[in-house]
């Protein structure tokens, strides 16, 4: 036993190990990168959003909406809502005809009126992204971003915890070797 000379003080505060050090510190840096993360995921997401409204516009003023209309019966092979290709046929706006093939949802008629986007050159092409898609787009990326980024944090952080409770549990070992023949009353 240590005489009440050899004790330290009490300053109201325990004394603290290198690895409180150690996880102090990394929860500071981590909690930081968490910050920035937050940010790069807000600032990824809406550039994404910005890109993808840029492209929509360039592609509205590339493309035009026609009415074609479907020249074959439909094919049904029994599943409803399929995307199937069809021919159609529309009348551009100098009047011009056009056989084109176009994917419909369902099993619309021959005869039937459907929406279709050409380009300048009367190719069907995709429609233009809508101000939503672009929306979830960024929306999306940045909630990815944010998850994956999470992850990495999440996982570093665990890693260090377990190193960390390693290294503790082997520091206790050795000061209980060296404190339970005192504590016990045993002597070696």
């Amino acid at each position: 036993m240590r005489s009440s000379q050899e004790r330290q003080p009490w300053t109201g505060r325990l004394p603290r190990r290198d690895t409180d050090r150690v996880e102090d510190a990394a929860a500071w840096v981590l909690t930081a990168a968490a910050l920035f993360l937050l940010l790069g995921a807000v600032l990824g997401g809406v550039g994404l959003y910005g890109g993808a409204v840029d492209q929509a516009r360039t592609a509205a003023r590339e493309r035009t909406p026609v009415a074609v209309v479907l020249v074959d019966d439909p094919v049904p092979d029994g599943t409803s809502g399929t995307l199937t290709s069809r021919s159609a046929h529309y009348v551009d706006a100098v009047g011009s005809e056009h056989d084109v093939v176009v994917t419909v949802a369902g099993w619309p008629p021959a005869g039937a009126t459907v929406r279709a986007w050409v380009d300048r050159e009367g190719r069907v092409v995709d429609a233009p992204l809508t101000d939503l898609a672009a929306v979830v787009l960024g929306a999306s990326a940045a909630v990815g971003i944010a998850i994956m980024g999470f992850l990495v944090l999440g996982s570093a952080w665990l890693g260090l915890r377990r190193w960390l409770d390693r290294r503790n549990a082997a520091d206790w070992g050795r000061e209980w070797v060296r404190v339970e023949p005192e504590w016990s009353g045993r002597r070696r």
